[in-house]
């Protein structure tokens, strides 16, 4: 019975996302690989942030992951990275994503890699809950919100004379 218990924890605590789980800095990142759902319980999203650059973006990623629920779990600008953490859900034991960033042509292209627990639920492997979009989400509302000046016009400026 003990065995059988000390069996049962290992295979759990095996099937747990891990940091380790996830690249360590953006040179390791293949911003041209495919996107969607690319392995068991892993996610991937590629989009261009025109007109920011990488500390602004480097700000929004760290954003981002707490809009969507995440903790920080490690952040370093000069490896072009930020990796969060969201613990339990009810498919899976947690959830690891990390945002990874680059400069490209008077933009910052991001990539968001979400990887979740690999265990075998009730309901198979449904980690996906869109972490990746929520994160971006977060992330463009974060930009748009700090970022963007609202142009307000005085209408009798307008006006021909």
């Amino acid at each position: 019975m003990k065995i059988l218990f000390l069996s049962l924890l290992f295979c759990l605590i095996q099937g747990c996302a891990t940091v380790g789980m996830l690249p360590d800095d953006v040179a390791k990142v293949d911003f041209d690989a495919p996107e969607g759902k690319t392995g068991w319980s892993e996610y991937q999203h590629v989009e261009t942030f025109h007109g920011y650059d990488v500390n602004q973006v480097y700000e929004a990623a760290k954003v981002g992951l707490g809009s969507a629920g995440f903790s920080l779990r490690e952040a370093d600008k000069s490896r072009g990275m930020v990796i969060g953490e969201h613990g339990i859900t009810l498919h899976d034991w947690n959830v690891i994503a990390g945002v990874y960033f680059k400069e490209a042509n008077n933009a910052t292209k991001v990539k968001v890699i979400a990887e979740g627990s690999k265990d075998i639920g009730f309901s198979g492997d449904v980690t996906s809950d869109g972490w990746t979009g929520k994160i971006l989400r977060g992330m463009r509302q974060y930009l748009n919100e700090t970022y963007q000046a609202i142009l307000k016009v005085d209408k009798s400026d307008l006006k021909q004379q």
